[in-house]
């Protein structure tokens, strides 16, 4: 065995003995609030699927004759051949939603994070950015030729501190709308400020307020009243929307200077157009029916409600719940045993989420009953407590 195989072993060995090791369960039936993994049914809790879209029967019935419409694969990079007419018409829509000049569509949302950061970083540039921005963000700050200066989370004063002193003629302010692992909302009026105030450029990544926040779920910058304010909103279509890929909402010469200088978008095969036809299937839907992120947020008040009673108080304005529990064992050990009662609810630990606070990552969709709701919750409850008497 080289020494690069022993490398891995030695380091998977060191992931188990810290509770930290990972590994894939394959789901039997679709996304959806019950799912069967290992022959074994469960309540979801644990899914990016906020409205419940990612199943529907809209969408599922209508993927047959957009194939044939379309095909299911673009064939090539957007600025070859693999630009294809659905591609514009959902970027109109998604632009009219957010209430831009433009948008650009990309294959993931992890490439368009990769492609704002490393496009928009040059050695004049210094990139200013929340330190529980998500992972796709921090790559890109790692890809680009900016210096990257990382503030305190949700922390205004200590990022206007970094703007001062930086000397850079180009200055980047990058957040998470809502952030993925505790459901927080970023502080934009503040940064809006700041950005006017510093002449900086300002990304808000809205992958988890797209849909659920905001009139009619059109995220962050809406939730404050400041669309006109954010240089660029990011988000994607494989949460709240239930299919996949990303976009960027912005102006008219952001989205040119995106479609010449953006490495992720040029040599990125395009979107696959059956997807692109099914997302504009469930952004009209959306757009038809602006009370869906109202109604899920009456579900996430229920749990949080629930388990205010049972004596874990949660506050939240999206549907991220972190139910913080600590340690990386007791956090596998509490997701193990909310299994076994039926209820398939992640345990995150680091790197993901800082240390010492592994937690147990809820979601809660419009497509949960309340039912199910309040037994989860005082479910999650029951076992917390438990778990904590046998530790």
């Amino acid at each position: 065995m080289n020494a690069l195989y022993r490398a891995m072993e030695e380091e998977l060995a060191l992931l188990r003995e810290k509770g930290r090791y990972r590994f894939l369960r394959d789901l039997e039936t679709p996304q959806g609030v019950e799912i069967v993994v290992d022959g074994k049914r469960y309540l979801n809790f644990s899914s990016n699927d906020y409205l419940g879209l990612a199943s529907s029967g809209f969408l599922t019935g209508a993927a047959g004759e957009l194939a044939k419409r379309w095909g299911v694969g673009a064939g090539a990079s957007r600025l070859i051949c693999g630009n294809m007419e659905v591609h514009r018409e959902l970027e109109v829509e998604m632009a009219r939603f957010k209430g831009t000049e433009e948008c650009l569509v990309f294959s993931t949302g992890y490439m368009a994070n990769l492609g704002i950061v490393s496009t928009l970083g040059t050695p004049e540039t210094t990139v200013f950015s929340d330190e529980l921005n998500h992972a796709s963000i921090i790559d890109g700050c790692r890809m680009s030729r900016a210096k990257v200066l990382v503030y305190r989370h949700r922390d205004v004063d200590h990022l206007e501190d970094l703007l001062k002193k930086d000397e850079n003629p180009r200055k980047v302010i990058i957040t998470d709308g809502v952030f993925s692992m505790d459901g927080d909302i970023a502080p934009l009026p503040e940064l809006c400020e700041l950005k006017e105030k510093y002449g900086a450029f300002l990304v808000v990544d809205d992958a988890h307020a797209t849909g659920v926040i905001g009139t009619g779920g059109r995220g962050t910058a809406s939730h404050f009243g400041v669309t006109e304010r954010v240089d660029i909103h990011m988000g994607t279509f494989s949460k709240a929307l239930g299919t996949c890929g990303a976009y960027i909402c912005t102006s008219r010469l952001v989205r040119d200077y995106f479609v010449n200088r953006c490495r992720p978008f040029i040599f990125n095969t395009g979107l696959p157009p059956l997807i692109a036809a099914l997302t504009l299937v469930s952004l009209r839907h959306l757009m038809k029916h602006p009370d869906l992120p109202s109604r899920l947020r009456e579900k996430v008040h229920l749990f949080s409600s629930v388990m205010g009673e049972e004596g874990y108080p949660l506050s939240s304005e999206t549907p991220i719940l972190p139910v913080i529990v600590g340690g990386d064992r007791e956090t596998v050990a509490v997701s193990r045993r909310l299994m076994e009662e039926g209820f398939f609810v992640y345990g995150v630990r680091p790197p993901t989420v800082p240390e010492g606070t592994g937690r147990l990552r809820v979601t809660v969709t419009a497509a949960h009953e309340e039912e199910q709701i309040i037994s989860c919750a005082r479910t999650i409850a029951r076992v917390m407590r438990s778990v904590r008497e046998t530790t």
